[in-house]
C-alpha cells in the first residue's frame, strides 16, 4: 500500500475491461439525429446505460449505407460489448450477421432485422399504419395520399402495407409519395408536388414526423390548404397540440423501447444473447 500511495497509483478500470475481453461500452447507430425521437431514444440509452456501468458511443449514418457501414467498423474496432442499429441498408441483415459472428453482439432498434438471428425492439408498424389511417377516414374523405421514404427498407414497406389495407376496405384512390430520406426536405418535396399538379388528396398521411414537418411547410405557406386536408403521422410532437389543423399522430413509447433494448445488451454482453422481436405497441393520438 505504501508503494501505491507513493506513487499515486490508480487502476485502470478501462485496460481491466479489455483484459477481460470488455469494454464497459455499447455503439449506437442512428439514422438522424435531428430527429426527436432518434434524439430521446438515444438520450434515454445513454442515461440507462450510464446508470448500468457503460458508456455509450453514438454515430449517425443519414441513411447512407455507406456511412452506416463505416460506423459500424469505427465502433466494433473500439471493442464495443454491444450495437444498437436502425439501420438503414437494404441488405442490412447480411452484413449485421457477419458483423455479429466475428463477435460483436447486435441489438435491432426500430427497424427489425432478421429476428431468427437478431435482437430486435420495434414498435408495432403494420397495425399502427393500418389505425392512423383509419382515424382520418372520415366520410368527407374521398382520396388519401402516403408519403413516405426509402420504399426499401422493410419498415416502409410494413407501414404502406397497414395503409394499404385500411384504404382498400373503403375502397378509396390512393397517391404515394416516397422521398430519398426521412427529412423533412423530402416531405416538402413530394407534398408541394401534389399541390403543384392539382393532386392533393383529401386525406394525407406521413411515415415519420420529420416528413410531417415539410408538409407543415408548405401549409404555412399556403394556409388556405388546411381547410382541405386531413392529417396523420408517425411520431408526435407536443406542437401539435397547438396547430390550427387536428393532426393525428401516433408516438412511441421510448422508455419502453431503451429499457427493453438495454437489457437484451446487457444480456448479449454476459454471452446470454437472446433472438427475436419484441413489439412495442404505439399509442393513438386522435385531435378533435
Amino acid at each position: 500500500m505504501a508503494v501505491v500511495e507513493q506513487y499515486n497509483f490508480r487502476p485502470d478500470h478501462a485496460a481491466s475491461a479489455l483484459r477481460a475481453g470488455n469494454s464497459r461500452s455499447f455503439g449506437l447507430i442512428i439514422p438522424d439525429l435531428e430527429n426527436t425521437s432518434y434524439a430521446r431514444l438515444a438520450k434515454l440509452l445513454e442515461q440507462n446505460s450510464r446508470q448500468a456501468g457503460y458508456q455509450i458511443l453514438i454515430a449517425c449514418s443519414d441513411d447512407d449505407p455507406q456511412i452506416e457501414m463505416a460506423a459500424a467498423e469505427a465502433l466494433v474496432s473500439r471493442r464495443i460489448d454491444a450495437l444498437f442499429v436502425a439501420s438503414g441498408i437494404p441488405s442490412a441483415s447480411e452484413y449485421y450477421l457477419k458483423l455479429q459472428q466475428s463477435g460483436t453482439p447486435v441489438i435491432a432498434i426500430d427497424r427489425a432485422l432478421d429476428d431468427e438471428y437478431f435482437s430486435c425492439v420495434i414498435s408495432e408498424d403494420f397495425g399502427a399504419a393500418f389505425e392512423l389511417t383509419r382515424s382520418v377516414l372520415t366520410q368527407d374523405v374521398h382520396s388519401v395520399g402516403l408519403v413516405g421514404a426509402l420504399p426499401e427498407l422493410n419498415v416502409s414497406r410494413e407501414r404502406e402495407q397497414g395503409f394499404a389495407m385500411a384504404v382498400k376496405q373503403r375502397g378509396l384512390p390512393t397517391t404515394l409519395g416516397y422521398g430519398e430520406h426521412f427529412n423533412r426536405e423530402e416531405g416538402r418535396k413530394v407534398f408541394a408536388k401534389w399541390v403543384a399538379n392539382d393532386q392533393l388528396p383529401d386525406a394525407v398521411v406521413a411515415t415519420s414526423y420529420t416528413l410531417l414537418e415539410g408538409i407543415l411547410d408548405v401549409l404555412l405557406e399556403q394556409p388556405e390548404l388546411m381547410q382541405k386536408v386531413r392529417l396523420a403521422t408517425f411520431g408526435d410532437n407536443r406542437l401539435l397540440d397547438f396547430l390550427p389543423i387536428r393532426v393525428n399522430s401516433l408516438p412511441q413509447q421510448f422508455e419502453l423501447i431503451a429499457d427493453s433494448a438495454l437489457a437484451l445488451a446487457l444480456n448479449a454482453s454476459a454471452k446470454r444473447y437472446q433472438t427475436g422481436i419484441e413489439l412495442i405497441p404505439r399509442q393513438l393520438k386522435v385531435r378533435t
